[in-house]
């Protein structure tokens, strides 16, 4: 029989490494060359491609945290073949910025983008050989990365232009795919939820680094004078408003998506619910430093169509990650909905009011949102602890 007063031993959750978050910096290096594409020239062109160079190192960087979640132990081994694939990430920071122009750029992106999938694939063999349940995994990542392979090289050898991205976007959906496909074999392997969880935190903080980084760079730009400074602070106070909506109380709670243990549908809305969600942010921080450098001035229509549609695109993102395991009815569920609801609602006016106008508007619209959730998160809390 059990004491009741024995003390018990409590595992503590399992936290990222100090390697795991050096890998970090090498992704940061690839997202800053990305939105510099827009700020560099804001039109749709460039938004566009910004869009389709994310979503590969975006896949990327979820490759090594899924693995790392699953099997790291942070050996020497694991580090070696992290750090082979992690020279990939770095060429492709290399070339993003220069992809579409040039078959030398765009096959340089291509061949350090497979470098980097090769890196994973020699990190499951490697760990597949103690343990028996990750073999099948490795098996359906080996295959899966071989076809879609074919159509990333395959992409080389048309012109540059609508063929050859086709065959990218072909291998891009081959890949986002595979977990959905080989859906029983990966549910064989639990996950560490809590460190899933401070992974993708840690990733959305980054990126809503490049959101500082832009308004800061708006203001350095400006020399701080007249609108500038009015336009930044309000940048700032929206930036904060972002961070706050994702790890606002109980959405961070231990325990709070315990279902993430296991490969499935919970799985696949958390991690695929995080595209939208980061590339909404990148967006917006690609278009800051633009907004804040023109001051008293009018945005452009590409410049407010990431700012003020990449914030709502980025609500309705954690709204809906949060309705996968709360339900589609719940309070603050439907709080960032109809939030993200009005931020659409105004887009078409965006490029019609200066931009203090409407950065302050959006970080305004955020307090409101956050201040209507308290009472809810305090609620839910204290009923988790009951």
């Amino acid at each position: 029989m059990l004491d009741p007063q024995a003390p018990v031993d409590i595992v503590p959750p399992r936290r990222a490494t100090w390697f795991e978050l050096f890998g970090d910096l090498v992704f940061v290096a690839g997202i800053g060359q990305i939105t510099h594409r827009v700020g560099a020239h804001p039109d749709a062109g460039s938004v566009a491609a910004a869009a389709g160079l994310f979503i590969p190192l975006w896949w990327a960087w979820v490759l090594y945290a899924v693995h790392a979640n699953r099997a790291d132990r942070d050996s020497v081994a694991h580090r070696l073949l992290t750090t082979a694939g992690l020279a990939g990430v770095v060429g492709m920071a290399v070339f993003a910025g220069v992809v579409g122009h040039g078959d030398s750029s765009d096959a340089g992106f291509v061949l350090s983008y497979l470098v980097a999938r090769a890196g994973v694939a020699a990190l499951y063999a490697w760990d597949s050989r103690r343990e028996r349940e990750l073999k099948p995994v490795f098996r359906a990542y080996l295959i899966g990365s071989a076809a879609s392979a074919v159509f990333w090289l395959g992409g080389l050898a048309f012109e540059s232009g609508p063929l050859r991205y086709g065959a990218w976007a072909v291998a891009m959906l081959m890949e986002l795919a595979l977990p959905l496909i080989a859906g029983s074999r990966l549910a064989r392997v639990e996950h560490e939820t809590e460190h899933l969880r401070e992974r993708f935190g840690l990733f959305t903080i980054i990126v809503l680094g490049e959101v500082v980084l832009g308004f800061t760079n708006g203001l350095a730009g400006a020399r701080t004078a007249g609108w500038a400074a009015v336009t930044a602070a309000a940048a700032f106070a929206l930036t904060a408003g972002l961070w706050w909506s994702y790890f606002n109380a109980s959405s961070t709670r231990h325990g709070a998506h315990a279902e993430l243990a296991h490969t499935g549908k919970l799985m696949h809305i958390y991690v695929f619910g995080h595209l939208p969600l980061q590339l909404g942010l990148a967006l917006a921080g690609a278009s800051m430093g633009i907004a804040v450098a023109g001051g008293g001035s009018h945005l452009n229509a590409t410049t407010a169509a990431c700012i003020v549609g990449g914030v709502a695109v980025y609500l309705v993102s954690v709204a809906l990650i949060r309705a996968a395991f709360t339900g589609i009815r719940e309070g603050v569920v439907l709080i960032r909905l109809v939030t993200a609801a009005v931020a659409f609602v105004a887009l078409p006016l965006a490029a019609h009011v200066p931009v203090a106008v409407v950065l302050i508007a959006l970080a305004v619209l955020l307090g409101v949102s956050a201040v209507a959730e308290t009472p809810l998160h305090r609620r839910r809390m204290a009923s988790a602890a009951a």
